[in-house]
């Protein structure tokens, strides 16, 4: 038995198959995994992992050679693996999220983000939003406020509006005061 013979033959005393200096070891397939839906929001560089010492680093598109016809859609797929999921059903959770979405619930969301704006546009708290107050503008978002309130009146759950009833005369309070001084 020659010393490269040797060399190549492991503990076991099975022959192991001696590679040529530049041939790439291919990846290692990995299930797909599903991922929860936060997790899918994550960029796709934040869900690849880095490669470690066992795996190569994999070049540039641009510097490997050309895919033949075969690789490539082995390509794609092991892409869309990578990101967790494909274009397909990462639309057709789309769908599914829609289909359940309420015009209640976007009523109360677009109150929350005018209640929020108005008290940075009245500059409140002055030690983080002072530097944002326009009186006109917070003027617009709470007379806004105040006319979703009444326009949902019977049409969207009362413990759902009787928090924004709150908080708009809080707001038409300070707002008077804020233009008084």
């Amino acid at each position: 038995m020659s010393d490269k013979e040797k060399d190549a033959q492991q503990p076991d005393g099975k022959a192991a198959k001696k590679k040529s200096a530049g041939a790439k070891k291919p990846a290692a397939k990995k299930p797909a995994k599903k991922k929860s839906s936060a997790a899918a929001k994550k960029p796709a560089a934040a869900a690849q992992k880095p490669p470690t010492s066992e795996e190569p680093k994999s070049e540039p598109e641009e510097k490997r050679g050309p895919e033949t016809a075969e690789e490539k859609p082995a390509a794609e797929a092991a892409e869309e693996k990578e990101d967790g999921i494909s274009e397909e059903e990462f639309r057709r959770m789309v769908e599914e999220s829609l289909e359940k979405v309420t015009v209640a619930d976007i009523i109360l969301n677009m109150m929350n983000d005018l209640a929020s704006l108005a008290y940075m546009k009245m500059g409140l708290p002055e030690s983080v939003n002072l530097k944002y107050r326009d009186l006109d503008q917070a003027s617009l978002a709470i007379d806004t406020l105040e006319a979703i309130i009444k326009a949902a009146e019977g049409r969207v759950s009362p413990e759902h509006l009787q928090p924004f009833r709150g908080t708009l005369a809080n707001m038409q309070m300070n707002f008077v005061q804020l233009r008084r001084g």
